[in-house]
């Protein structure tokens, strides 16, 4: 027991259920920190029930501090979204990539990932374990269908990934990184000996070294481990209107990760136990001229038209409050260098 804690006087007529109401606590939060810092006489035990002798429960904070984090929580003016340690969950992913060229679909594909995932607390540092269960191409245009499943194979260094995050959920480092590098070596063997030695193949493998060996980048520039690892962990004292938030940069997937200068306006919006966050991005010529010495040097001649570049991104997160998870996540992305060249992808990720 220690003598610096906060107390708080039980009145009889009361019960555990409604102190921890009051308290804007649940019942096995406040159990479990009384009974972790009292002596075994003045434990609660199964039935929830004060021993006669106990005059006050131990609280993590005071009383007024307690309850004005109650009253917070339940106004709708104010989000809280907490990193907790999650044990096992399951994730759909459903992603969908769409060029069109002069009217015509160039890529046009969609596939389907199931992803296991745990969270675990570490010395006050957040790690996340993502297992691939599954990866399908569910459809692909027929012309490239080859080159695809060829590509999927290089899904395999990371069918497991442990990630230290940000106090914000973004990602850290990637704590697994030599797993990852040894994986790659056993399927580069397999991959120098299944095919022939064209120059295509020898820069395929000499880029896996490069993203495998030091993977880090590679993830921090891919849309969808973006978005799962996101920076929503935070208090947010400002509901039901957009904000802007700081300018950022998109890597461009109509010009091979060129950064792309975009604006982002956030509102959070709050029903019950559910934070629904949204994003609103947007990416113009004006503001973009670099990517126009691009097109005009390697795209105009090929299109006949001039650069007239846009973006638009929307992403929307639902977040279970209480249990501090993410359960839906929806992002659409439209990428116009002209009007015969635009890009599109959308992400679903649901909790399942």
């Amino acid at each position: 027991m220690k003598s610096d804690l906060y107390k708080y006087q039980i009145d009889r007529s009361s019960n555990l259920q409604k102190i921890a109401e009051n308290l804007g606590l649940n019942v096995k939060q406040l159990k479990e920190f009384h009974n972790n810092n009292s002596l075994p006489h003045e434990w609660i035990k199964d039935d929830d029930k004060f021993p006669t002798w106990l005059h006050y429960l131990y609280i993590p904070d005071s009383e007024i501090n307690l309850i004005e984090n109650k009253k917070q929580k339940e106004s709708l003016d104010f989000v809280s979204l907490k990193q907790i340690q999650i044990d096992t969950a399951k994730y759909k992913i459903n992603q969908k990539n769409d060029l069109q060229v002069s009217g015509n679909s160039m890529i046009d594909s969609e596939t389907e990932i199931i992803w296991e995932v745990s969270k675990q607390k570490k010395q006050n540092v957040f790690f996340s374990d993502i297992r691939q269960v599954s990866h399908q191409v569910k459809y692909i245009k027929s012309i490239y269908r080859q080159f695809a499943e060829y590509m999927q194979k290089f899904n395999k260094p990371l069918e497991h990934l442990f990630v230290e995050m940000t106090n914000a959920g973004g990602i850290q480092s990637i704590a697994n990184q030599d797993e990852i590098w040894s994986n790659w070596i056993l399927l580069r063997k397999s991959l120098e000996t299944e095919n022939s030695s064209s120059i295509e193949e020898k820069n395929i493998l000499e880029g896996g070294d490069i993203d495998f060996r030091d993977t880090l980048p590679l993830i921090k520039n891919n849309i969808l481990y973006n978005l799962f690892f996101n920076d929503c962990y935070q208090d947010y004292n400002q509901t039901g209107k957009f904000i802007e938030e700081k300018k950022k940069q998109y890597n461009s997937q109509a010009f091979n990760n060129e950064k792309v200068n975009i604006t982002v306006k956030r509102k959070v919006e709050k029903e019950g136990n559910v934070a629904k966050i949204k994003f609103l991005c947007e990416g113009d010529s004006d503001n973009n001229q670099h990517l126009k010495e691009i097109y005009n040097s390697r795209l105009k001649e090929f299109l006949k038209e001039n650069y007239d570049y846009s973006l638009i991104w929307s992403i929307e997160y639902h977040f279970d409050i209480e249990r501090g998870m993410m359960f839906f996540c929806q992002s659409k992305i439209k990428e116009k260098v002209s009007s015969n060249y635009i890009h599109s992808m959308e992400h679903k990720i649901e909790l399942i």
